[in-house]
């Protein structure tokens, strides 16, 4: 049988990420990223309006992977990892990095920072690359800010008679006018150790040096120590990727289906499948998404934003009132999937009594623990991990969960207020000033990793891990 493009793409999610095209040998082929890795691989179908190089690409793939990360910077980064290392056949345009904004800590007496496009080889104390020119000139802006290393040519620097504007507003020195060798050394070294992710102690040397202003009640001084934070922070956070969400090679959908219907004894014309999403019982959302024999049923999709204020936080009363809510409205399900155990299963059953329930493990797919709960009320663990079936069952369950989680950011992005920490249980002023005076500010704690948040001095591991899931935790 002939394999079809457009089967190999059907269940390509909506996010940001990388997809891998291989042929028949298992080459790999062409590594792309994406915003929308659904969208992007769609205009692939009309081999007509590619390149003269991909219509050829296009004819040679047999299977095409994907891989989902938490940002558009996050995928153009791990796509060049995959280009730099696996080096594509197709990806010619790319092997040579002169399409990623590099920077650069030039050899001179006095090293200036350097941005540009080209071959590694060309510059020495080359750092990135950068997802995009803003990111790196926000890097540059930082280490101006810190460390106030020159970004003018040689023969600026050479002709000046007095510091510029620069030197005014505090990032950079004025080495054209002011000698300053061992100091500007030391600031140059401190550069190298911010841009290899070494930022750590500074930032608490500066965290130090913040609370001393602010006890001796130098605001100003206190401030500007707060903005050196911040900034480091976000360069020292920026360009990490986040880990990934589990894979999906492209599945047989219509054969997955066709074993679904084998296995359950039925036909199924459309299956929904609900997801929960809140955190801490903040923000509570449900989610429906649907499915036919033909992929998914955007257009039966529904959100839910939970109208019993007293069921926040509890999974079971909401899963009730949203299964309740969708059969009432419609559209019209042969089967209804829910993503949990025996407590979803029955308040499902329960509510929707004349509809077929299953059951899928709730959490991501593990060895070894995964079963499914029939609708007769039985339990069934021995599915295989690479059969039609499974595959198909855990594309549609990750499908409702993205789908929940999506709505909830949103939702919970309209409530979003001054004090988001104020918010977070168990997170008292004392932790609260403690957080802040390492980070310099909220934006900066939200974009910290869990193993950065658990160094800050007097806040502890447990703390550090609800500030971590308020920002990131998206399912509880």
């Amino acid at each position: 049988m002939k394999i079809q493009f457009r089967d190999l793409i059907e269940n390509a999610p909506a996010a940001p990420g990388i997809y891998k095209m291989y042929d028949a040998d298992g080459t790999l082929l062409y590594v792309g990223k994406a915003k929308n890795l659904s969208n992007r691989l769609k205009q692939y179908l009309d081999i007509s309006k590619l390149e003269t190089h991909k219509q050829v690409m296009r004819t040679l793939v047999t299977r095409v992977e994907w891989e989902t990360v938490a940002t558009e910077s996050d995928a153009l980064i791990l796509e060049q990892e995959w280009i730099k290392t696996r080096k594509p056949k197709y990806n010619i345009m790319l092997t040579d990095g002169k399409m990623y904004p590099m920077l650069a800590l030039t050899t001179d007496e006095y090293p200036r920072l350097l941005k540009f496009r080209g071959k590694i080889s060309q510059r020495r104390d080359v750092y990135g690359p950068y997802p995009s020119v803003m990111a790196l000139n926000e890097t540059i802006k930082t280490i101006q800010k810190v460390c106030q290393i020159r970004t003018c040519t040689d023969t600026f620097m050479r002709n000046r008679t007095r510091p510029c504007l620069l030197h005014q507003i505090g990032r950079c020195s004025g080495p054209c006018t002011i000698p300053q060798e061992s100091a500007y050394a030391a600031q140059v070294s401190l550069a190298r150790r911010i841009l290899t992710g070494d930022s750590e102690p500074i930032i608490a040397d500066l965290s130090q040096q913040m609370q001393k202003y602010s006890a001796a009640l130098d605001f100003e001084s206190a401030a500007a120590m707060r903005d050196k934070i911040a900034a480091l922070t976000h360069t020292s956070t920026r360009g990490m990727r986040h880990t990934a969400r589990p894979t999906h090679t492209g599945i047989d959908w219509a054969g997955g289906v066709d074993d679904l219907e084998k296995w359950l004894g039925m036909k199924i014309n459309r299956a929904g499948v609900f997801d929960n999403s809140h955190l801490f019982g903040r923000s509570p959302v449900g989610a429906m998404i649907a499915f036919t024999p033909d992929g998914f049923d955007k257009a039966a999709y529904r959100h839910f934003k939970l109208r019993n204020a007293a069921a926040a936080g509890n999974d079971i009363a909401m899963m009730s009132e949203f299964v309740t809510r969708a059969v009432a409205r419609g559209p019209k399900l042969d089967l209804i999937i829910v993503d949990g155990g025996p407590a979803q299963w029955n308040i499902a059953h329960q509510v929707a009594p004349d509809i077929p329930i299953l059951g899928v493990t709730k959490g991501e797919v593990r060895d070894g623990d995964e079963h499914f709960i029939m609708p007769d009320g039985s339990v069934y663990r021995d599915m295989a991990r690479d059969s039609r079936l499974f595959l198909l069952l855990r594309a549609v369950r990750d499908e409702a969960h993205r789908f929940a989680i999506t709505f909830h950011r949103a939702t919970r992005a309209k409530s979003v207020t001054a004090s988001r920490l104020d918010e977070i249980e168990g997170i008292g002023p004392a932790r609260k000033r403690a957080v802040l005076h390492h980070f310099g500010s909220v934006r900066a704690i939200a974009d910290a990793d869990l193993a950065s948040l658990k160094k800050v001095p007097n806040l502890g591991p447990a703390a550090a891990e609800k500030i971590y899931a308020y920002f990131h935790s998206d399912m509880i």
